[in-house]
């Protein structure tokens, strides 16, 4: 374009600061559009595929079409993010006619994709190569190019069978590990739950760690606690002793392989899908070059099953739980949880706002802070077999950190603070399609330190979602950030090597107010859970399913700078202010219970569901912990 006389330059700009028409941000638009497309898109896969639409018949519980459109919803998100950011562009510089270049999406039809925004004149091009300074690199679509050619199923399965021969080779070399030795066929057939791992493995239940619903003085649990490790938390340590003590069996992706081989047989529902694998790379090769792509996903999640199939059947799996539903292992199980007697549950962790293709779920049982999130689940062919209300997942950890809390207070006060503020912040993206950016974010403590700084009676505690988020990781803050050290008013509370596995509990419980966000707003209905006061700011204008409800408290405010107004009146006794942050008239609607239990009931439930007999049918009818279900 240079050389045609084009001048090309890259538009400044970041998504979260960027407004559509309606005052919606970018990045939540997106986040939203490209669920709905990924829904359409699927639909049309199995509309103009026989051949999965009858696989998504055969197994049922509409599992092959929640995995394709989840498969779709990621990638769709970067695409859409490209549509809502010129849109916003364009109508901020209130251009009658933009036009965007954008790359062809595999899934998403032309027409799905113009939809998003009818001002834009579009132009498609489809590259898995770009030029950068004269020379030619493969970009990361490349790895998504090989997805659309002919065959490609038959080279994920030479990579899945190349890295069994490496696994196998270094078990060999190695004569098996612990956590094989623990699987003896002489030992008694103890049924078994099997989980993902989200979190920290430990037995410490006054940090954010898994299995949260293990609790001492309920005893070691009448099964054995199987936790499949994900990629992104390979690595981290663990009690291994600890935890075999409890019947807690750290599992890894070799580990998995290497047993379910061990197990290895013909098993009626192996060999259905070792079949429907083999169909789907036959498909790949002769079918319509449009369903490659889906087929290549498809047999990903079959060969999962398969591979969890043998693993499930030897090892008295009687059940499956996780929260992280858009996890392949998650949708492999329920393909096969039918046929081998398997109950699946599902467990809400977040105060969700919206739960899109990769957060929905097929399971059994949907374990729920309350009514009000129920709808949430419910759309687009895919729903929970049954909702059970447990309250706040992680309360039952509240009294677990209150005497950490009482030791930060003491040190806050011993330094003269008289008023503890908290804050919490939320996922900070670097790039410029993201929602809260690094200035964003610097910006906010900033604000804080000089109120720490400027008032010798406030105190600040500082706990961030991520360790890479701490104030200490920024150049921007640190004059500031040391300054605000000398006072000794100032804390950060962090622990854990990747995620900040502090209970946002432990941080409200040492401050007299904590200060959350609107979106995420999980950390801020912890600290309200746990009784103290909390605010919600939301710079970004972002509309929520539960916005009629945090209108009927004072909680909800537009910036830092007005929250901060809000308690310097607050503190000085500005009648209009005494229900700051409170709560109370509408938190019986986000937890009904809000008796620090709901570990207890969950545990009481897996007892139920793990150790009933044989394959007779779960009932979870009028359970002491369970609400009716209207």
């Amino acid at each position: 374009m240079r050389c045609l006389g084009f001048r090309v330059e890259e538009a400044e700009f970041f998504a979260g600061s960027l407004r559509m028409a309606d005052g919606q941000v970018v990045f939540p638009t997106a986040l939203s559009k490209s669920g709905d497309l990924a829904f359409r898109a699927a639909e049309r896969a199995l509309a103009r595929s026989r051949f999965l639409a009858r696989l998504n018949h055969k197994w049922g519980r509409n599992v092959i079409f929640k995995y394709i459109s989840r498969s779709i919803q990621m990638p769709g998100l970067q695409v859409a993010l490209r549509f809502m950011g010129a849109e916003a562009l364009r109508q901020t510089n209130r251009t009658k006619e933009g036009f965007l270049i954008a790359q062809r999406h595999f899934a998403l039809d032309s027409d799905l994709l113009r939809a998003l925004s009818p001002g834009l004149k579009v132009y498609f091009y489809r590259s898995w190569l770009y030029q950068c300074s004269g020379a030619t690199f493969i970009s990361s679509d490349s790895y998504e190019f090989l997805k659309q050619k002919r065959a490609c199923v038959l080279f994920l399965l030479l990579f899945l069978k190349l890295r069994e021969m490496k696994w196998s080779l270094e078990a060999l070399m190695r004569r098996g590990s612990k956590v094989q030795a623990s699987f003896n066929i002489s030992e008694p057939r103890l049924p078994s739950l099997l989980v993902l791992q989200e979190d920290d493995l430990s037995l410490d239940r006054s940090y954010r760690t898994q299995p949260h619903w293990f609790f001492p003085e309920d005893g070691k649990p009448p099964f054995r606690t199987l936790v499949l490790q994900t990629s992104s938390l390979e690595g981290l340590p663990v009690d291994n002793e600890a935890l075999k003590a409890q019947g807690i069996v750290p599992l890894s992706k070799k580990d998995l392989y290497i047993l379910s081989r061990r197990f290895w047989s013909s098993y009626p529902v192996q060999q259905r899908l070792r079949r429907d694998f083999w169909k789907c790379a036959v498909r790949s090769i002769l079918g319509p070059s449009g369903e490659v792509r889906v087929l290549f996903e498809v047999a990903r999640l079959l060969y999962t099953a398969k591979v969890l199939a043998g693993f499930c059947e030897q090892s008295h799996v009687r059940a499956f739980m996780t929260c992280e539903n858009y996890m392949v292992e998650a949708d492999a199980v329920q393909l096969i949880a039918k046929s081998l007697h398997i109950t699946t549950l599902s467990y809400q962790y977040s105060n969700a706002g919206k739960a899109g293709p990769v957060m929905k779920t097929a399971a059994d049982i949907m374990l729920t802070f309350s009514p009000l999130y129920h709808r949430l689940w419910i759309g687009d062919g895919i729903r929970p077999g049954r909702f059970t209300d447990i309250g706040y997942v992680f309360d039952a950890s509240f009294g677990h950190v209150r005497r950490r809390a009482r030791g930060h207070r003491r040190l806050l006060e011993k330094a003269g603070a008289q008023f503890v503020i908290c804050y919490f912040d939320e996922s900070v993206l670097r790039d410029k399609y993201g929602l809260i950016s690094d200035k964003d974010h610097c910006a906010e403590i900033l604000a804080l330190l000089q109120v720490v700084l400027e008032d010798p009676s406030v105190g600040l505690v500082v706990k961030t979602q991520f360790r890479s988020n701490s104030p200490q990781n920024f150049a921007e803050i640190t004059a500031l950030l040391a300054a605000a050290k000398a006072t000794g008013r100032y804390l950060e509370l962090v622990y854990g090597t990747h995620r900040n596995i502090v209970f946002p509990a432990e941080a409200a419980l040492s401050a007299d107010i904590a200060i959350g966000h609107a979106v995420g707003a999980t950390a801020a209905l912890e600290a309200a859970l746990a009784g103290v006061r909390s605010i919600l700011l939301n710079p970004y204008g972002m509309k929520g399913e539960n916005d009629t409800l945090y209108a009927q408290a004072d909680i909800v405010y537009p910036s830092m700078m007005a929250a901060l107004g809000a308690i310097r009146s607050f503190r000085s006794g500005t009648p209009e202010y005494v229900r700051l942050g409170d709560w109370s008239p509408i938190i019986g609607h986000f937890d009904p219970f809000r008796d620090g239990c709901a570990g207890h009931r969950m545990r009481a439930l897996l007892e139920q569901v793990v150790m009933r007999e044989g394959t007779e049918p779960l009932d979870l009818q009028h359970q002491p912990w369970e609400k009716d279900d209207q």
